[in-house]
């Protein structure tokens, strides 16, 4: 469990920008033995989430707020490579962002949480261009494409994808993360047989090991 103390900690040097003392306070949990996931939920998301709300209330810039995620985004990186432990499988997941959607926090997250389980991941990012997607499923043959989509507006382009990797790979199996699809709105998957919308880390953890080998 992260502390109050340490989370406040974090949230101001994140605002900051001390990106050195952010980096710090989660080696610190780390080698307190602070699991990946409430590292991931209880200090990158709550604090992100924060300066959200802050940003929103104009209490903290622009610039802030991306400097924020590009400290974030970097930290996610290197704190999951504490977290390998030399397990390995054989399965491939490709995680990527709808077109036109920019914000990548949750599937750098995701990216994570596959590859300290042992997965081969491919991340592509932010804002990939549909074709492009398309032609590396049909490339890589992964056992998972998780896509992320955060902005209710760009739902249509999600749904639009979904058909697009149907008809190339049928029995391509996709997950689907995101606030867009929040609050009930993932209803509109129940059509696609090997769709299933994955709305926390916890279920992730699920599926993650419901799918591994030696499950």
């Amino acid at each position: 469990m992260i502390s109050e103390a340490v989370y406040l900690h974090y949230l101001d040097s994140l605002l900051k920008g001390d990106k050195k003392q952010c980096a710090q306070i989660v080696i610190n949990l780390v080698e307190s033995s602070i699991p990946l996931k409430e590292i991931y939920v209880q200090l990158f998301q709550r604090s992100m989430y924060r300066i959200g709300q802050m940003w929103e209330k104009e209490r903290c810039s622009i610039a802030s707020e991306h400097i924020a995620t590009k400290i974030t985004e970097s930290l996610i990186e290197s704190t999951s490579r504490y977290f390998l432990n030399g397990r390995y499988s054989s399965k491939l997941a490709v995680i990527t962002c709808i077109d036109k959607e920019y914000h990548e926090l949750g599937a750098r997250m995701v990216a994570g949480f596959f590859e300290v389980s042992g997965w081969n991941t491919l991340y592509l990012g932010s804002n990939t261009p549909q074709a492009s997607l398309i032609e590396l499923i049909k490339e890589k043959k992964p056992d998972v494409v998780g896509i992320s989509n955060n902005f209710y507006i760009n739902i249509c382009r999600l749904l639009k994808l979904i058909d697009q990797i149907h008809l190339s790979t049928p029995d391509q199996q996709i997950i689907v993360g995101g606030q867009a699809l929040s609050g009930g709105q993932s209803e509109i998957l129940s059509k696609y047989p090997n769709v299933k919308y994955i709305s926390c880390l916890d279920e992730l953890e699920k599926f993650i090991s419901a799918s591994s080998p030696a499950n």
